[in-house]
């Protein structure tokens, strides 16, 4: 096992470098809090944690429909089953702290199932990670005072399965003294199928970051994640979710003002966390950057050809979109 300056090992730094706080479902990634982390955790928190978990997890969970369709060949849905969401472009929601609390209730409205819980593993080289994925592995130009060699970690196609459960729904709203609406026939019962992966990621300034002060950047590409359904539209279920008590009419709001829900993933941004602004990058115009210029951290993804990329780290925004464009 790598070990590093500080004493941990590769797959612990992958680990600190990818950790944001948990959004459930995972189909909702944020670049957020970052700013709060650094300034309560002191130099090692600004060095050597950049909030890219949830992006990376919804690339382990939801991309890839072939496996869709041979996980439920054998129950006899497969014919039924039908894409529902496809991420090409992505948008921030401003959401408060009761909006946080109710998004991770939702996990309680059914039953969720991997193939395989979405865990990068450490990997000898780039030769080795596109030998384990399919895909080319991320090269990057950058800054001089980002140290220390790339070291690359993979993970594999996952499927994950969320079947939609009423009596669950009711009885966990009863817990905490809430009455839901009722789910509708469409949803109670029907499944939707996350697949993602293959990913790489490549780390940089992990081994020197902690406690130093030096920058770290992670570079994240993975093959577009998908959703599909077995019954429930997209409509139906943005519906239903968005009807629940603590989702703020401000939230309710930005989503039904998504124009494409299909292709479009919202990424939750904590109200007052972080900046956020669409910018073109490595010649598409669908770049999502979250973060500012003071070097505390920021990352933008983008989808490009059937890939996601994602860059980010304790880097300003002109350091963070110049690694983007340098990708080859």
């Amino acid at each position: 096992m790598t070990q590093h300056h500080d004493g941990t090992d590769h797959d612990e730094h992958i680990e600190r470098l990818l950790a944001m706080p948990e959004l459930d479902p995972d189909a909702g990634a944020a670049l957020g809090r970052l700013r709060e982390r650094a300034r309560s955790a002191g130099p090692a928190a600004r060095s050597g944690a950049t909030p890219f978990r949830a992006p990376l997890k919804w690339a382990g969970a939801a991309a890839a429909a072939l496996v869709v369709a041979a996980a439920l060949g054998a129950t006899g849905v497969a014919d039924s089953i039908f894409q529902i969401f496809e991420a090409k472009q992505f948008t921030a929601v401003n959401v408060a702290p009761g909006d946080l609390r109710t998004l991770g209730q939702l996990g309680a409205f059914g039953t969720l199932t991997w193939s395989q819980p979405p865990t990068p593993h450490q990997v000898a080289n780039a030769a080795a990670a596109s030998a384990a994925t399919g895909l080319a592995a991320p090269a990057v130009t950058l800054p001089a005072r980002v140290s220390d060699p790339a070291l690359y970690a993979v993970q594999d196609r996952t499927t994950a399965t969320f079947t939609f459960d009423a009596a669950k729904a009711a009885a966990a709203a009863a817990n905490i003294g809430r009455t839901m609406p009722p789910m509708p026939a469409s949803i109670d019962g029907s499944s939707l199928v996350f697949v993602g992966g293959p990913a790489i990621v490549v780390t940089y300034g992990a081994g020197t970051g902690a406690g130093t002060g030096a920058p770290s950047v992670a570079v994240v590409v993975a093959r577009t994640p998908t959703v599909s359904s077995d019954r429930a539209s997209i409509a139906q279920i943005q519906g239903y979710l968005l009807a629940q008590p603590g989702i703020s009419p401000e939230l309710a709001a930005q989503i039904r003002g998504i124009a494409d829900p299909a292709s479009t993933l919202p990424l939750p941004i904590p109200v007052g966390q972080a900046a956020t602004k669409t910018v073109t990058v490595h010649g598409v115009a669908n770049g999502l950057f979250v973060g500012d210029s003071t070097g505390l951290g920021s990352g933008v993804i983008w989808q490009q050809n059937g890939l996601v990329y994602l860059v980010g780290g304790t880097l300003t925004e002109s350091e963070t979109l110049a690694v983007a464009n340098s990708l080859k």
